[in-house]
């Protein structure tokens, strides 16, 4: 009760914040849980594909969303300061910058990753499926990097609402794509995994639609976006940009690729084992997804308080976004022990995937606390423009232990797909403790110093 009385005021403003986010992020989690009943229905190798495919994909998609995450900390703090032509600047900078890193990706996805696809140690028939579902993926990036531009500028400025209603609106068509193309309903030829693919692409360009209107109609928020210069641009603005946008980017590829790396691993086990890790770390998804929400509460409040320089502030808003995080995630890891065996059935009927699963389920229950833990330090170390030292402990955390130690336990130890997610418990605890460590110690040190 005492820290509730401290915090309440803390947890009211990241609530209003972040639960616009929340249902943001659940809404798009629906579309991948529907995406995986769909493509369960098709059998173990169909879903098995999904894994593999996003197991390439995600790397360069939260790459992607972690540069774009450069934009909320800066507007957020030039808002506080009462800087409008700065907000104009930071938007159309990381427009170019978004830009270029999807073309980027696409490049990646076809000269590196499709080539090497059929040399990964998976099955021939789940490679044989995954390949044209990530060519399509592949030019998803563009609208998604135009409308994470759209959307950092948005939440940056404290307007969570337009991204979600967005968000909202793009789910429910995709689901409707994904469910005509999958199947060949509506007079649509079956599409099986590619539909999946395609549906998805279209979806994110109705995104970016609706959240321009969204953005034109809503307050003050299109003033920023129409006064910006589009034709004239400045270096040391890109570099700025990119200095706190590649560090962020590299601390997700660290924990999503060593995620990517476990479903690598987990594909050389058997297509069975893939097919359940793709259920669980679907399920584990909708947990982590709706703490960014308070993450990125967490990045917004701080920015912001940063640009007042309210040293004391700070600290608070990063400990009461710790608090809720934790009491989010104990909950959850009790829904998945709880229902470990019921949760799989959503997907598949398969049995021997589902027992498979429901052991993965116990070890994702494991892993909650220190993985809302460590996004909502991170969230709030973004808001301090502090980027470069939790992007090494997040490589160390990810890819010196986590990774290794799967690899190790799965085929050394002979400990199966369990192994696989020791190795990402350990990782997820040793970055959540430091990342946590880093906070405090760096608020205490600018309270300290008044700077």
């Amino acid at each position: 009760m005492r820290y509730y009385q401290i915090y309440k005021e803390d947890f009211r403003k990241n609530w209003l914040l972040a639960w616009p986010i929340m249902v943001g992020q659940l809404g798009q989690i629906a579309v991948n849980f529907v995406d995986n009943i769909m493509v369960g229905r098709l059998g173990p190798e169909s879903l098995a594909a999904i894994s593999l495919s996003i197991a390439i994909y995600i790397s360069l998609f939260v790459t992607g969303m972690g540069i774009s995450f450069a934009l909320p900390p800066l507007v957020s703090a030039a808002d506080g300061q009462g800087r409008s032509r700065q907000i104009s600047q930071y938007f159309k900078h990381s427009l170019v910058i978004n830009i270029a890193f999807a073309i980027f990706s696409i490049v990646v996805i076809y000269v590196v990753a499709l080539p090497v696809m059929p040399f990964l140690g998976q099955e021939d028939s789940v490679v044989a499926l995954a390949i044209p579902y990530l060519e399509i993926s592949a030019w998803t990036m563009i609208p998604l990097m135009i409308f994470q531009t759209l959307r950092c500028y948005s939440e940056g400025m404290s307007e969570t609402k337009p991204p979600m209603i967005a968000i909202l609106v793009g789910n429910v068509i995709n689901i409707l794509l994904n469910y005509m193309l999958i199947f060949g309903k509506w007079g649509a030829p079956p599409m099986g995994v590619s539909g999946a693919a395609l549906g998805t692409l279209i979806a994110r360009m109705s995104m970016i639609l609706v959240l321009i209107v969204l953005l034109y109609n809503w307050q003050n928020l299109w003033h920023h976006i129409q006064v910006a210069k589009y034709f004239t641009y400045q270096k040391k603005l890109f570099l700025k940009i990119l200095k706190l946008g590649v560090p962020t980017g590299l601390q997700l590829f660290f924990e999503v690729s060593a995620f990517g790396g476990a479903a690598m691993i987990m594909g050389t086990l058997g297509a069975y084992p893939q097919a359940a890790h793709q259920i669980a770390i679907n399920l584990a998804s909708i947990t982590f997804l709706i703490c960014t929400g308070i993450g990125m509460a967490a990045t917004i409040r701080v920015g912001n308080q940063l640009g007042k320089h309210n040293y004391p502030a700070i600290r608070r808003v990063g400990v009461s976004a710790m608090i809720q995080v934790f009491v989010f995630m104990i909950i959850g890891a009790g829904i998945f022990v709880v229902f470990r065996h019921q949760l799989p059935l959503i997907y598949i009927d398969d049995l021997q995937v589902i027992e498979i699963a429901a052991l993965l389920l116990v070890m994702a229950a494991l892993f909650q606390v220190s993985d809302g833990i460590q996004v909502v330090a991170l969230g709030a170390l973004r808001g301090l423009q502090d980027v470069k030292v939790p992007s090494l402990i997040t490589f160390i955390s990810y890819w010196i232990f986590g990774l290794p130690i799967s690899y190790l336990s799965a085929r050394y130890f002979k400990m199966g797909p369990i192994g696989v997610w020791i190795g990402l418990i350990i990782g997820l605890t040793i970055s959540a403790l430091l990342l946590t460590i880093r906070f405090f110690r760096l608020t205490a040190r600018r309270k300290s110093a008044g700077k």
